[in-house]
């Protein structure tokens, strides 16, 4: 019985310590810069351009929310948010946070020609460099 105490004390510290940090950054979160990028068969894609953080080696976070369209005429579509990492010279990314969840076993991915996804990558890094200027 101990043993179990124990786990679930170690299991519920853990889960904390890792949501934490992203409860500091709601405090201080600033109004959102939705900017609609591409609307297509697939649904929306928008970034919040005042979201863009700049990172060692070229890359960049950014928050995007993507809509994706209904599959059935009477059916809603689903609202998605996505934190995702890019690096602007290999242009590929991952999803660090899906809908507020830390996705912690996020890989870099390319686009595969997702036009959706790749013009995330290209207005962001776009916007990012204009921050340097």
């Amino acid at each position: 019985m101990r043993k179990l105490f124990y786990s679930l004390v170690f299991y519920l510290l853990s889960f904390l310590l890792i949501l934490l940090p992203f409860s500091f950054g709601s405090y201080a979160a600033k109004d959102v810069d939705w900017l609609l990028l591409k609307k297509n068969n697939d649904g929306e894609q928008w970034i919040d351009k005042g979201s863009i953080r700049e990172y060692p080696n070229n890359e960049i976070s950014v928050l995007t929310r993507f809509f994706e369209a209904p599959k059935e005429p009477e059916t809603k579509g689903k609202k998605l948010l996505y934190v995702m990492r890019i690096n602007c010279e290999t242009k590929k990314f991952k999803d660090t946070s899906i809908n507020g969840i830390p996705n912690l076993n996020a890989k870099w991915t390319s686009s595969n020609n997702d036009e959706l996804i790749d013009i995330v990558i290209n207005k962001s890094c776009e916007e990012s460099e204009l921050f340097n200027e």
